[in-house]
């Protein structure tokens, strides 16, 4: 952890000691016993966050913990050297280690919310920093946008896409794996609001999978549509398609997230242009964030379409088989 002896408490403003149970504001950085960080419910500076304040301690009281960070420090992988606030390394994208143990902020209580409810939830600079090496910082730019609209933006989950989003920001990296895109393809899309990807990805698959299915199940049905269609090619492009399908859904799998960020990037810029800075963190919420709605709809029309079409494409062969029992 930091060290903070020497500073004063801002609650009890009584110096902090050698092996006292310290924890940090989020937001401003500002350092409190843990008990009195309860009992104020919060940070006394709440009223400040948000207008670029950062806690800084009085001077000659105790020097500022993050002065004494090196300025560089080697990549534990490659050797390359990188900024000492840096989580993975700029040349090899491998996670960089820390000089020291981190302190975190607490969860329960007074702790920032993020995502278009109220819900209590974990912190997600907490929860996209590694086990160890620095935190992240809400006021921290990631590819020109700040980490806390980000945050406010993303929703459920965010820990994880500020992860991907940082590491992606100091590498240049656009690969990351969403295994939620991999096994739920377009409709992860529009849980997520990406729409041109939802509806792309979507048509994709009714004309790589579903269309060529609803074939399979009319050959199986031996239905009068299909008695001209010649098997054997059939087969084949039943196979082709496979692995186009497949070769789709690895695809989603690896750029999901990159795609994610490029347009969370534009829709926060719109965002930010249209509101004022009190009401960024609501008016972000509303356009990140997921959309049950979205998801619900999706799944409805597409498995409400594939069974109609199923019992337009049964119509003939049950229509053959009521005449033959009728017939005895």
């Amino acid at each position: 952890m930091a060290d903070y002896s020497g500073c004063k408490c801002p609650v009890c403003h009584q110096p902090f000691a050698e092996g006292d149970d310290v924890v940090v504001c989020p937001e401003c950085g500002a350092p409190y016993h843990r008990a009195c960080y309860s009992k104020s419910a919060g940070c006394l500076f709440a009223d400040r966050h948000g207008a670029g304040f950062e806690w800084k301690p009085a001077p000659g009281e105790c020097a500022d913990p993050r002065a004494a960070q090196p300025a560089e420090r080697p990549c534990p992988a490659c050797g390359a050297m990188n900024p000492a606030g840096g989580l993975f390394c700029q040349s090899c994208g491998a996670p960089l280690g820390a000089p020291g143990p981190r302190s975190v902020p607490p969860r329960q209580g007074s702790a920032p919310q993020y995502g278009p409810d109220t819900a209590p939830r974990t912190d997600p600079f907490e929860d996209a920093a590694p086990a160890v090496g620095p935190v992240l910082r809400p006021e921290d730019d990631l590819g020109g946008v700040k980490a806390r609209d980000w945050a406010a933006f993303l929703g459920p989950n965010a820990g994880y896409y500020l992860m991907h989003f940082h590491r992606m920001a100091l590498t240049g990296q656009k690969l990351a794996v969403s295994f939620s895109a991999f096994f739920f393809g377009p409709f992860y899309f529009f849980y997520r609001k990406m729409w041109v990807p939802a509806a792309l990805f979507l048509t994709l698959d009714v004309l790589g999978a579903y269309i060529p299915q609803l074939v399979q199940f009319l050959v199986l049905a031996q239905n009068p549509l299909v008695a001209g269609l010649d098997l054997e090619v059939f087969a084949v492009v039943l196979n082709v398609l496979r692995v186009v399908n497949l070769a789709m859904q690895f695809i989603q799998c690896f750029g999901a997230v990159y795609w994610y960020r490029r347009i969370g990037e534009k829709r926060i810029a719109r965002t930010l242009q249209s509101c004022d800075a009190a009401g960024a963190p609501a008016a972000l919420a509303r356009a990140g964030g997921v959309s049950l709605t979205a998801l619900v709809i999706s799944l409805t029309a597409v498995f409400g379409i594939y069974l109609v079409c199923t019992m337009a494409a049964l119509a003939p062969v049950m229509d053959q088989l009521t005449a033959a029992a009728l017939a005895v």
